[in-house]
């Protein structure tokens, strides 16, 4: 409930960043690490569903163990946990990068359109704060389920097994992911709040100057007094030209206004990417979580993918590359000059991308995989026909593209393409997969 719920709040706060030039560097750090950290919520939520598979699994073995020594039978409690045993996909957020706030009167905005260089803030700071809001009591809840992890050790340390120690360091260590990510989303909540008292510091700043600038007196007129009596702005007679100068003599105080504002924002962005840095290495320690068993309809247990035996060893992916399958040909360890000449041979491609190299490509791809485990499932359910196209925001950078215009990108989302193959023992292989 946690990640979804988060999830379709953040959606109300599209465009909150603003659309004008200070407002880039946040916009592109937050739209980073926002779908970076409810990755990292969907993969905390699935490694307490694999922890409580094996605390189930642990409880019954248990139970029937005791059982089978004091010669009687386990009886069905009418317990089970299956039913809670999900996989999630929350919606992403929107990007924060569009919205304009508009507050300034027309004097003002004359003003301000004198000033070479000068941007109002734009950021809705009423949303910035509300996302703020959202992000803080996502990181209070998610700190609370220490609490949980704890309750799980005590079931655990007065059985007496060997795998009980290393069950409860196991614990320990997903205590400590918990507290690191509800951290994390700490570091967000802060940095929209940040993001928003730069600009409401800047417009406050900047309207006092402004309403100092309106009082000033040019060919004794004031110059507010000036800009209202005028219909459809001002000519290029001498007295415009003279207001005009008179404000720009006020250029170095607006400089450093937004001089002070890029500083602050810098800021928050570069506690941003510290956040999309340290979430990459909390879902790395997360990853050993998300391979426990799953069961399937008739409550046997199966591997997630099906396919990820306990002894698949790093280069599985050439197993996928019987033509048509070409992710090893295409789109791994190449230069951006190859992926280059790659859009000048297939002109109706908008971009060519590659993985860094192969062991990045199977990490990512068994993510994707893994997250969408139902998807596969159902599409082999129904026959497997045609082609089923996985796309996921992994929240870290996946590879490198270059755009039809030469533009060079480093994506942070993936795209798999699985197809039919009755030869196989999934059903499917992959036809190609990149960063995208």
């Amino acid at each position: 409930m946690l990640t979804q719920s988060l999830g379709g709040r953040l959606g109300a706060y599209a465009g909150m960043a603003g659309n004008d030039a200070t407002s880039a560097s946040f916009a592109r750090a937050y739209d980073a690490g926002a779908p970076a950290a409810l990755a990292a919520l969907t993969d905390l939520t699935h490694a307490f569903i694999g922890a409580g598979r094996l605390l189930a699994a642990t409880g019954s073995e248990h139970a029937r163990a005791e059982a089978a020594a004091a010669f009687t039978v386990s009886a069905y409690n009418g317990g089970a946990l299956d039913d809670s045993f999900v996989r999630i996909r929350p919606p992403l957020p929107p990007s924060s990068l569009g919205a304009q706030e508009v507050s300034l009167g027309r004097v003002d905005a004359w003003i301000l359109d004198q000033v070479e260089g000068f941007v109002w803030p734009g950021g809705d700071v009423p949303a910035l704060r509300s996302a703020a809001t959202d992000w803080r009591r996502a990181a209070s809840s998610a700190d609370g389920l220490a609490d949980q992890v704890d309750i799980a050790v005590a079931f655990l340390e007065p059985q007496r097994s060997p795998e009980v120690p290393v069950a409860t360091d196991a614990l320990g260590e997903l205590r400590s992911v918990v507290l690191d990510t509800a951290w994390q989303l700490t570091s967000i909540a802060t940095a929209c709040d940040d993001y928003a008292d730069a600009i409401e510091d800047t417009r406050e700043r900047t309207r006092a100057l402004l309403e100092e600038i309106g009082k000033m007196v040019v060919e004794g007129v004031a110059i507010s007094a000036f800009v209202t009596a005028v219909s459809g702005g001002l000519g290029g007679g001498a007295s415009a030209a003279a207001v005009v100068e008179k404000i720009r003599e006020k250029l170095p105080r607006f400089v450093a206004l937004l001089t002070a504002l890029r500083a602050s924002v810098a800021t928050a962005a570069a506690r941003l990417e510290r956040v999309l840095d340290d979430l990459a290495d909390l879902r790395a320690r997360i990853g050993g979580w998300l391979r426990v068993p799953a069961r399937d309809e008739r409550g046997e247990l199966k591997n997630p993918l099906g396919w990820f035996a306990r002894d698949r060893k790093p280069g599985w992916l050439n197993d996928h590359e019987v033509p048509p399958g070409h992710t090893m040909k295409e789109h791994v360890g190449k230069t951006t000059d190859e992926l280059a000449e790659r859009l000048t041979d297939h002109p109706k491609l908008p971009q060519a991308s590659t993985f860094a190299d192969q062991a990045t490509a199977e990490r990512l791809i068994e993510a994707v995989l893994e997250r969408r485990v139902e998807d596969i499932d159902q599409w082999i359910a129904a026959g497997a026909t045609g082609r089923l196209t996985l796309v996921e925001e992994m929240g870290e950078v996946t590879g490198t593209s270059v755009l039809r215009d030469g533009t060079v990108t480093h994506p942070t989302g993936m795209r798999v393409v699985l197809v039919p193959d009755q030869e196989a023992s999934t059903g499917w292989r992959i036809l190609t997969s990149f960063p995208d």
